[in-house]
């Protein structure tokens, strides 16, 4: 039977895997977190206190799955760590009913299934860190391909994995890279928020040696950045400035006076040549190029000399405003989002679209949001270049500052065009049959009622 993650979540699915069980009441005490990397989910007083207080007004709405402690009369906990902690802050505070809590008892069989039911369920509940689905992308492998051993799976696990959490393949492709490469100290740090996922995928590609001297800085220093990182894995090659061309260069005809022979009369002609004029010859230097390619922004308006890798900024402006690589919910979220700019276009890697830029001529370019950043190829030039989604953010806020791009919200004033289109229809009336104009005045009057009048 090949994978489908909605074969799991349809509703037949649910009622098949609630109608095999009851739940059975356990003591809290008798309950275990997790062993290890099963657990990750990142919990702060604050969610414990709340659910405590939602357990003390509704009880447990949602039982906590466990499996038993082989040799032990003990249970771990699967999903519900975080109402575990919350009953045992309640019973700290004396309240002792709430010990005993209806559990969910999960058999072998069901093991694999139901993970990747609660692991998906999470995903779709609450907001979780890189870290976090880094953890989930590492352990929905594994289920998978347990899974595999006895089961068909269509199509790549990478898929897979993005499906079941609701994300892309390319931040799967990040994470993962993290997860294998990135040393442990640095890890740490990444669990803890410290660096950014960006910076994390940075570190990665860096042999073990050069991540090792790079956190002996970043401990000495207290920060670092994914610039920092690349800075080290691409380093700025050192490029020898050409020798300046001679301001003035002369050649001049010069003619050497002709030897005369001993025996020679002194008073003989000289050839008409040695009275002309010298000839000279002069270089004039092109003066030299001050065209800015660097400042972004100039007198409060975008430098169209800019460029990124070699290629102009119009061509990358062009990516994000004429073509389908943002769409309206995009925008939307830009107006709110308040975190990391360049994470939430992460978010779209791998989007494509094509679109046309107007320089001298009508040129057709494509654009990719990858792993980095925003690819741009010029198809007929063969020309491509990438913008880093640091780069990509700043530009966007800066066509939006310039007021290149406006956000807009546009409401539909209902009630307005239902009074202009029936004042419009009476100039009608009189070609329409009595049949059409009953049914254009029901229309008006089901505009009107949903207008509010």
């Amino acid at each position: 039977m090949s994978f489908d993650i909605s074969n799991f979540l349809n509703e037949e699915s649910k009622k098949e895997i609630k109608s095999n069980w009851k739940p059975v009441r356990l003591s809290v005490h008798k309950l275990r977190p997790a062993a290890g990397k099963e657990n990750f989910y990142h919990m702060d007083d604050r969610e414990i206190e709340e659910t405590a207080r939602t357990i003390e007004l509704v009880g447990i709405q949602q039982y906590p799955v466990v499996k038993p402690v082989e040799g032990t009369d003990e249970y771990e906990i699967i999903a519900g760590h975080k109402r575990r902690l919350a009953v045992l802050k309640l019973i700290a505070e004396g309240k002792t009913e709430y010990e005993m809590i209806p559990c969910k008892i999960e058999n072998a069989a069901d093991s694999i299934k139901n993970r990747l039911i609660l692991i998906f369920t999470n995903s779709t509940q609450r907001e979780r860190t890189d870290y976090e689905k880094m953890q989930e992308i590492k352990e929905v492998r594994q289920l998978l391909e347990e899974w595999q051993k006895n089961n068909e799976l269509s199509g790549k696990l990478q898929n897979i994995i993005a499906e079941i959490l609701g994300t892309n393949k390319t931040k799967v492709g990040t994470l993962e890279h993290i997860d294998g490469k990135l040393i442990e100290p640095f890890k740490e740090e990444f669990a803890e928020g410290k660096i950014s996922t960006h910076a994390a995928n940075e570190i990665a590609g860096l042999d073990e040696v050069a991540q090792q001297a790079l956190y002996k800085t970043y401990k000495e220093t207290g920060s670092l950045t994914a610039k920092d990182a690349r800075a080290i894995k691409e380093p700025d090659k050192q490029q020898k400035a050409p020798k300046e061309p001679p301001k003035e260069a002369e050649a001049k005809e010069t003619t050497k006076k002709p030897e005369t022979p001993q025996n020679e009369a002194q008073d003989e002609p000289q050839p008409q040549f040695m009275n002309e004029p010298e000839t000279k010859v002069t270089y004039n230097q092109p003066l030299p190029d001050t065209t800015d390619r660097q400042s972004l922004i100039i007198n409060g308006r975008i430098n169209r000399y800019k460029e990124f890798n070699g290629m102009t900024v119009n061509y990358f402006m062009g990516a994000v405003i004429g073509s389908d690589l943002f769409d309206t919910q995009f925008w939307e979220g830009w107006k709110e989002n308040t975190g990391a700019k360049w994470e939430y276009i992460a978010d779209y890697a791998g989007t494509t679209a094509t679109y046309t830029v107007q320089t001298d001529t009508t040129e057709k370019c494509t654009a990719v949001l990858t792993n980095e950043g925003l690819e741009v190829t010029r198809e007929a030039a063969g020309q491509q270049a990438l913008l880093l989604y640091d780069d990509l953010a700043e530009l966007i806020d800066i066509m939006i500052y310039t007021k290149i791009i406006e956000i807009t919200t546009i409401e539909s004033d209902l009630k307005y065009w239902a009074n202009r289109t029936a004042k419009e229809l009476v100039s009608f009336s009189s070609y329409l049959t009595e049949n059409e104009i009953y049914v254009l005045q029901d229309l008006m009057m089901r505009c009107k009622e949903r207008a509010g009048k």
